[in-house]
């Protein structure tokens, strides 16, 4: 083929260059590449890269009418033998504080009192960063989402933005910026109508 003034082979490389020398002039490439970041980016960043943990967590849950307003009287949604995934990475920072991310996502199937199936999809992230003065203490946001959909009469779509802060293990103290269907309660952190 004929583009302009170059000749390019069916393959996109250009006419007369056997295949080889391309291969080696793209590892020349990569390599270049490679020494400018490292010469670029800082020592201690490269000293101290992301820790990056994947978990799975069960994803099972029953949910009422009675705890979520926004389901049909009298109905019963449950879910058994779910998984999700969460991945975790933490990042320390060349001024001493670390940064967290977490993103954790659960797909599954669900039915109600009368055998209706139901899809459901879980979406949770968050990303908080301590500092020097409470190291044990992290704030940032999160954002998180619920979603119910299938045959049967029940439908709930919910979720929210929040500022929180955490230590990590048990405290979450959520101030809400958003938040749509009653997900949970924000003052206690009690699902509501967002089982997981």
């Amino acid at each position: 083929m004929e583009y302009g003034r170059r000749h390019v082979t069916a393959y996109g490389r250009p006419a007369g260059i056997p295949s080889s020398e391309g291969v080696v002039v793209m590892q020349r490439l990569l390599l270049a590449v490679v020494v400018v970041i490292a010469l670029v980016l800082p020592g201690s960043a490269l000293a101290n890269p992301p820790a990056r943990t994947v978990e799975s967590f069960p994803a099972d849950f029953v949910l009422s009418s009675q705890q979520c307003p926004n389901l049909p009287s009298g109905t019963t949604i449950t879910s058994t033998g779910q998984t999700g995934r969460s991945v975790t990475v933490t990042t320390p920072r060349q001024d001493g504080t670390t940064t967290v991310f977490n993103s954790s996502i659960a797909r599954g199937v669900a039915t109600d009192q009368d055998g209706n199936r139901y899809r459901f999809l879980y979406s949770n992230q968050f990303r908080v960063r301590n500092t020097k003065a409470e190291p044990a203490l992290y704030a940032g946001s999160m954002v998180d989402v619920f979603l119910l959909r299938g045959r049967g009469p029940a439908r709930l779509l919910n979720g929210f933005l929040a500022h929180i802060t955490t230590d990590l293990g048990e405290s979450f103290t959520f101030d809400p910026i958003f938040d749509f269907g009653d997900p949970i309660n924000f003052e206690t952190g009690a699902a509501v109508c967002d089982p997981l």
